[in-house]
This record gives structure tokens, C-alpha cells and sequence, in this order.
């Protein structure tokens, strides 16, 4: 499944939505969350690895969704949920699922924008977005490249990190062999990237993103 919207309309689309998203209301996030998830797996069908990789970046995120729902559950004032615990307070539980649930929604909303956008794309969409600061100085092209280089090394470097980590043998070593090879690939890669030319965003696509803001700004609190 593709969606036809520019790349950077797409990006500037995940910014707004992430900058509200910390005001949403717990009902609010919650339909959030099962939207995208809904989302998400349209977008990947049956591509279990998508479906791996969703699923793995939520449970790295787990100490910390624990650690935010302990500390605003538990310090946060308010009615005791039980008499016998008075520092667990129905405020706090609830605060503290919100504020768990807004990490989780822009956690997919990360996976969904990488999902719907191709790597050349991507980089296409930051290449549009910061043209308006060439006159700061900022090199479009240069950061495009830097960024597709990035992007390009990520899933290879996820291999060698698994297969690394599943190899016997002291650990210990292995981890630093494997620095030095980063390392040294870094120095010496001769791999060549071009920005992929991609088609300028129609004009009403620019008026989504606006149309989202104002719509959050009216129903935001």
C-alpha cells in the first residue's frame, strides 16, 4: 500500500502531530494508537519483519514506559486508588498511562512514516524541507547525502549487531573487532549516493499539515 502524499508533506504531517500529542487526552491517544497500529499493518501486509521490528522498538521502550507510569502513578497527587496506598493516586495512574501512551504513538508514528517512505524519498523530503535555510548556510544536497549514507548503513549494521551478538566467544572482543570495523569502514567507504529526483509537492498538499494544526489547535486545550 502507497499513499500518494510528497514525502515531506508526509514528514511535516508526523511533526505537527507530534508536537500535540503530548497535550491529547488519554481517550484521544488511545484511538491514536489503534489507528496506526491500523494503520501500520496495511502498510506492511505480510511482511513479517516490518511487523518484527514495530513489535522490537515498543519492547526497547519497555524500562522506560515502565519508569514514566511508576513515577507519575506513584508521585503524582491525588485520590487514593486504594486506602491502604495512599502514594498511588487514580490522577496519577491515569497521567502516567498517558504519558506512556504518547511515547508508544510516536513510536509508530516513526514506523508508519518509514514504512509509507522509501529511503530516497525520505532523504528527498528533507532535502525540500530545508532549502528555505540555504540562506543560513545550510548545504540542502550535502545533508541529504549525509542523511541517505545514515540510512543506508542502518540495517546493515542491525545484521552484524544480531549476528554478532548470537557468535561464541568472548563477547567482550567481539565487541571491540567489531568497533574497529565500523570504524575503518567509515574512513574508507568508497559507496556513492545521488539524491533521487523526486516530483515537487502539489500546492494543496501543503495545506494538510495547516489543515491538521488548525484542528488541533481548536480541539486542543
Amino acid at each position: 500500500m502507497r499513499v500518494s502524499i510528497h514525502p515531506a508533506v508526509r514528514v511535516l504531517i508526523v511533526l505537527v502531530l507530534a508536537a500535540f500529542s503530548s497535550q491529547a487526552s488519554l481517550a484521544a491517544l488511545g484511538v491514536w494508537a489503534l489507528l496506526l497500529l491500523s494503520s501500520y499493518f496495511l502498510a506492511v501486509g505480510h511482511d513479517t519483519a516490518a511487523v518484527a521490528r514495530l513489535r522490537n522498538g515498543v519492547s526497547r521502550l519497555r524500562w522506560l514506559l515502565l519508569a514514566i507510569f511508576v513515577l507519575y502513578a506513584g508521585f503524582t497527587p491525588g485520590t487514593p486508588i486504594v486506602t491502604t496506598l495512599p502514594g498511588i493516586s487514580r490522577e496519577g495512574l491515569l497521567e502516567g498511562l498517558r504519558r506512556a501512551l504518547v511515547l508508544i504513538d510516536l513510536l509508530m508514528m516513526v514506523y508508519l512514516l518509514l514504512a509509507l517512505t522509501p529511503v530516497n524519498e525520505l532523504v528527498a523530503a528533507i532535502h525540500t524541507l530545508v532549502r528555505p535555510l540555504r540562506p543560513l548556510g545550510v548545504d540542502p544536497q550535502r545533508l541529504g547525502l549525509r542523511l541517505a549514507l545514515a540510512l543506508d548503513q542502518v540495517n546493515h549494521m542491525h545484521t552484524r549487531l544480531r549476528g554478532e551478538a548470537r557468535a561464541p566467544g568472548n563477547w567482550a572482543q567481539r565487541a571491540a573487532d567489531l568497533i574497529s570495523e565500523i570504524e575503518h569502514d567509515a574512513q574508507h567507504s568508497q559507496r556513492q549516493w545521488t539524491l533521487t529526483p523526486v516530483a515537487e509537492a502539489r500546492w494543496w498538499e501543503w495545506l494538510l499539515p495547516l489543515a491538521i494544526l488548525a484542528l488541533l489547535m481548536r480541539w486542543t486545550p
